[in-house]
């Protein structure tokens, strides 16, 4: 009887990308805990070289003379705890601003001068505000035009008078968006630019 020649068979290779695979993971997880352990090693560092360790050392000393207590002497000259004032905490909203396209132009009264005026708005409230003033930009004009040609030449002038028109305007504009809105809003108006001629 003659026997079969024995036929090789072929060894079962792993495909070329399971092997990729495996080594990307491998490395993968090589850094990640080399990573860690450089991680470790910056935040176990002894204190005279971690800074973030030094503040919140310095934080509990003067916690703790605050109230009193004692603090373990680590071999350190203690300096002592800055002082000042605290800060007040208290509520802050973002102020929104409007700038009026264009001057608000009049005569002044008993004068055959001119007034040009630009103005800028602040509120605190909402964007609706501001989109109200923008919808009722022409009646908002007439009622700040109105309020201009009241002022004499000696109105305008100095500091005081432009800051009682600046009021004398928040207050008109605050009217007419209550007329029209139910609510004003306008906290501040400022005068961005004045002429007189």
């Amino acid at each position: 009887m003659a026997q079969e020649p024995e036929v090789d068979q072929p060894k079962k290779k792993l495909p070329v990308i399971k092997i990729l695979l495996g080594l990307i993971g491998a490395l993968i997880l090589i850094a990640l805990g080399a990573g860690a352990s450089i991680l470790y090693a910056k935040l176990t560092k002894p204190q005279e070289d971690n800074p973030l360790a030094i503040v919140i050392e310095r934080g509990s000393e003067a916690a703790s003379q605050k109230t009193g207590a004692k603090t373990p002497d680590k071999g350190k000259v203690e300096e002592p705890a800055p002082t000042g004032k605290p800060v007040p905490s208290r509520e802050q909203y973002i102020t929104s601003y409007f700038e009026f396209p264009g001057n608000f132009t009049t005569n002044m009264r008993g004068s055959r001068r001119f007034v040009q005026m630009s103005i800028g708005l602040a509120t605190q409230y909402d964007k609706r505000v501001i989109e109200n003033v923008q919808k009722h930009e022409v009646a908002i004009r007439s009622e700040v035009l109105a309020v201009l040609a009241e002022q004499g030449e000696a109105e305008i002038s100095g500091v005081e008078n432009r800051r009682r028109i600046q009021d004398q305007i928040r207050d008109a504009i605050n009217r007419v968006l209550l007329q029209r809105t139910e609510f004003g809003g306008i906290e501040n108006v400022f005068i961005t630019a004045l002429v007189m001629q």
